[in-house]
C-alpha cells in the first residue's frame, strides 16, 4: 500500500476492511474501533460473522459467497454488534479481485454507519403503516368522526355521517359546522368549541344535529384538542354517536316519573269527604318542606272550592313531628279558620303534645281528639260550627 493510500486508510471516516475466504478480517482502519468499540485485534481475533446480528447472518454468508464467486455488491446492509452489546446498521459495498489466485483472494469492503438512516426508514414505515390503518378505521367506523379547525369548519368527516344524518362528508365540510346544529343548542355548542381552542383539552356534551331530511338527531360528543401542536395547525378531534333513542326514552321516562310524582303527591295529601261539610286529611309518611306546603295548599283549595266547615287533620300516620311540622300544622289550622272552617287535630302522641306545648303555639280554634273515629263522631254530632268560628 502506498504512503498516500495508507494515510487515506487511517483517516477515513468510513469503515475499510479486507477479509479472507475463511471469514476473518485482515486489514481494518481505526474507524472500526470508534464506531463499534472493539479494538482492531479483537475484530481480527474471530470470524467476522460472530459480530453480525443473528437475524442477519444467513444473508451475510450468502452475500459473502456471491462475492467470492465474482459478484459485486453495490449495497448490502446488516447489523454489527458493538462492544457495549448494542447493534449498529452498516451499509456495505464490496468486491473481490478475481484475477488473484483463489487461495490469495481477499474481499475488499467499505461500510458506512447507516443506523440513523435505517431508524428513520423504520419509523417512516411504521408511521406509514399506522396512517394506513387509521385511514381504514376512519372509513369503516360506525362512530361519527371529525376534525374541526379554528374557523369553525370540519376539515375531515368520515362516511358514517351519511348513514346517520344523510349528509355526505363533502357536504359536512362545505359550510360552518354550527349551521348543522339545532338553533337552541348553538350558543352552548359554540361555548364548548371556544373553550377547546382556548386550552381546555377535552369536553363531553350533547347537542342536536340536523339531518338532511329536516329532522334532528341527538349526538353525544367527546372532543379533544392537542395543545402541544402549533397554534396555527391546531385541530379539534371529535367523535360522536347517535343517542336519539336514549334521549327519547329518557325524556318519556322523565315525563312518566313527573306524572307519577304528581299523582303520588296528590294521593299523599287527599281530602276524603265524610259529608258535604266534613273532610278528613290523613297525613302519612315523612313530612318535608314541599309536603308541608302541599298540605296547606290542598286544604285551603279544598275548603275554598266547597262548603266544607270541618277539616280533620289526622297525623296518626306521620313518622315524626318536629317543631317545623308542628308549626306548619298550626299555621294551616289558622289559615283554614280564616276561610271559615274549623280544624280538628287527631292522632296526637304524647311526645307531639309536649312539642306543641313547648313551642308555646297559639292553639285557639283547634280541637284535638285522640283518634280519628272520635274526631269523625264529634264532627257528625256537631249540628253547627262552634260559635267562636265565624265563616267568612
Amino acid at each position: 500500500m502506498g504512503l498516500s493510500h495508507e494515510k487515506h486508510f487511517q483517516v477515513s471516516a468510513g469503515l475499510l476492511a479486507t477479509a479472507d475466504a475463511r471469514g476473518h478480517f485482515h486489514d481494518l482502519n481505526p474507524a472500526w474501533e470508534r464506531i463499534l468499540g472493539w479494538s482492531l485485534d479483537e475484530l481480527r481475533g474471530k470470524p467476522f460473522i460472530e459480530f453480525v446480528h443473528p437475524d442477519d447472518r444467513e444473508a451475510t454468508l450468502a452475500a459473502t459467497a456471491e462475492l467470492l464467486q465474482g459478484h459485486t455488491h453495490a449495497r448490502f446492509d446488516n447489523r454489527y454488534r458493538c462492544k457495549d452489546g448494542s447493534y449498529r446498521w452498516l451499509g456495505w459495498a464490496a468486491s473481490v479481485d478475481m484475477d488473484e489466485a483463489p487461495e490469495e483472494r481477499l474481499i475488499y469492503a467499505t461500510a458506512m454507519d447507516v443506523t440513523s438512516d435505517r431508524e428513520r426508514a423504520d419509523e417512516l414505515t411504521r408511521v406509514t403503516h399506522l396512517a394506513t390503518v387509521y385511514e381504514k378505521l376512519f372509513q369503516v367506523s360506525v362512530g361519527l368522526l371529525v376534525t374541526l379547525d379554528a374557523n369553525g369548519y370540519f376539515r375531515h368527516a368520515n362516511p358514517a355521517w351519511r348513514q346517520t344524518l344523510g349528509w355526505s362528508p363533502e357536504e359536512m365540510t362545505a359550510k360552518p359546522f354550527i349551521e348543522f346544529v339545532h338553533p337552541d343548542d348553538r350558543e352552548a355548542t359554540l361555548a364548548e368549541a371556544t373553550a377547546l381552542f382556548q386550552g381546555r383539552t377535552t369536553i363531553r356534551f350533547d347537542n342536536r344535529y340536523a339531518c338532511k331530511d329536516g329532522s334532528y338527531k341527538w349526538l353525544a360528543w367527546t372532543a379533544h384538542m392537542d395543545a402541544s401542536e402549533e397554534p396555527s395547525r391546531r385541530l379539534v378531534y371529535g367523535t360522536a354517536h347517535d343517542v336519539t333513542s336514549y334521549k327519547e326514552v329518557h325524556g318519556e321516562l322523565e315525563r312518566t316519573l313527573a306524572r307519577l310524582r304528581d299523582s303520588m303527591q296528590a294521593m299523599s295529601t287527599p281530602l276524603i269527604p265524610i259529608t258535604d261539610r266534613i273532610v278528613v286529611m290523613p297525613l302519612v309518611g315523612q313530612m318535608d318542606s314541599d309536603r308541608i306546603g302541599q298540605v296547606m295548599s290542598v286544604a285551603l283549595d279544598g275548603v275554598q272550592s266547597t262548603q266544607v266547615q270541618i277539616v280533620i287533620l289526622d297525623v296518626t300516620g306521620l313518622k315524626e313531628i318536629d317543631t317545623r311540622v308542628a308549626s306548619a300544622l298550626v299555621d294551616t289550622a289558622k289559615a283554614l279558620q280564616l276561610l271559615g272552617a274549623r280544624t280538628i287535630l287527631t292522632g296526637i302522641r304524647p311526645a307531639v303534645a309536649q312539642t306543641l306545648v313547648g313551642l308555646g303555639l297559639d292553639l285557639a280554634g283547634i280541637l284535638t281528639k285522640s283518634t280519628l273515629q272520635s274526631a269523625i263522631t264529634f264532627a257528625l254530632q256537631s249540628g253547627q260550627i262552634p260559635a267562636n268560628v265565624r265563616p267568612l
